[in-house]
């Protein structure tokens, strides 16, 4: 008795798809996407982003797009696609592949996703598959709420030098509750970032579970030297194998004029410069309970790093490893960073696991910086294999 309303109800939807029109939506929606594309099963040979950009313009909140197993390919243009709000895209378990190309040069800048609130990504995977500037998901305008669980974003840098990709991008506006759980990041250039210049703001994020490897720059580049940005943790995730060659950048965490913000239990191994990194009038920092292995190989500035005007720093309970490290670098450096920048201050470094290396240094905490003397730490001097 229920099976003709419901066939009824597809067909009228698919067919109002193919007509260019939209249905009133009386009850949330599960569109598929691989019925709409005629991409079921298997590898796309054709340009699906027509059929993507019509379906998503079509989709209201509560909807959701269902994408199945599969790989489906998309040309960029020179305008992204809008998610709109409160729309979920469905994958299974990072086997739903967007391949991303370009009907541009390696010059000309693309993105793929710009999400408005309450979007949720699930299980989809997104392969840049070319030489060109990318960003995968910039978030611009007013966002309240947007979700990224189980996805990974891949951006094969190794794969095409020379050119950037970013898999998210905020700042450019007002972005409040940005949940990130289970999501892997590689290849990447940075994995979040916001330039200098921007001037948004940004309000509750957070990073769990998470896995960045391989990336040409900062993981978390949580960059607010002219916004606003606050409330940020970062716990549970791993980082892995930076592949910056620029002794001034490439981060696990990296926080500039920030506001309250925790990085926690996290593992970072394999970095050339700090794991840690906090700066630009940065105030309430927690970093506690992580394990770095083998950080700031490139340079002598600190596995941990904190500068410029910082405020209210705790550095607790860490283990830091330094055994392969050959280099002169500090465990945990606190200092202004120049004659023409303020001091830190009110910094605490308690209860941490220092494990030198052959040439490594305990810790450099400027005189005027503390909030009170380093207690509780364990320094386990260099031993030679």
């Amino acid at each position: 008795m229920l099976l003709a309303p419901l066939f009824f109800k597809r067909w009228f939807w698919l067919f109002c798809l193919a007509l260019g029109m939209v249905p009133v939506a009386a009850e949330a929606r599960t569109v598929n996407f691989a019925e709409i594309s005629g991409q079921v099963a298997g590898v796309s040979s054709a340009d699906l982003r027509d059929p993507l950009a019509r379906v998503l313009s079509a989709l209201q909140p509560g909807d959701t797009l269902l994408v199945p197993p599969g790989e489906y390919r998309v040309m960029l243009g020179k305008a992204g696609l809008t998610v709109p709000a409160g729309v979920t895209i469905l994958g299974q378990g990072g086997k739903s592949v967007f391949a991303l190309v370009s009907e541009g040069g390696e010059k000309e800048y693309r993105e793929f996703l710009r999400p408005q609130s309450g979007v949720v990504l699930e299980g989809i995977t997104i392969e840049r598959r070319g030489a060109f500037p990318l960003v995968i998901m910039p978030v611009v305008g007013k966002v309240q709420g947007l979700t990224l669980r189980g996805c990974r974003f891949l951006g094969n840098s190794a794969a095409y030098p020379g050119t950037y990709c970013h898999g998210l991008q905020v700042g450019g506006g007002e972005l409040t509750r940005l949940e990130i759980d289970g999501v892997e990041i590689r290849g990447c250039t940075y994995g979040l970032f916001q330039s200098n210049q921007a001037k948004g703001k940004v309000e509750g994020i957070l990073v769990s579970n998470s896995k960045f490897a391989e990336n040409e720059s900062s993981d978390l580049e949580f960059n607010a030297p002219n916004g606003t940005m606050r409330d940020i943790v970062v716990r549970d995730c791993v980082f892995r194998d930076n592949r910056s060659k620029n002794a001034s950048g490439g981060f696990a965490v990296g926080f500039a004029n920030v506001q309250k913000a925790t990085v926690q239990n996290c593992r970072i191994e394999n970095y050339g410069a700090e794991a840690l990194h906090v700066e630009d009038r940065s105030a309430e920092v927690l970093l506690k309970g992580n394990t770095v292995v083998t950080a700031s190989t490139l340079q002598n500035n600190g596995v941990i790093l904190v500068v410029n005007a910082s405020h209210g720093v705790v550095i607790e309970g860490n283990y830091l490893d330094a055994r392969r490290n050959g280099n002169a670098t500090h465990m945990v450096l606190a200092t202004a960073g120049g004659s023409k920048f303020e001091k830190p201050t009110d910094v605490i470094v308690k209860d941490n696991i220092l494990i030198m290396g052959a040439a490594t240094k305990k810790w450099y905490l400027e005189p005027g910086v503390e909030a009170e003397p380093p207690t509780g730490n364990k320094i386990i001097p260099w031993e030679s294999p």
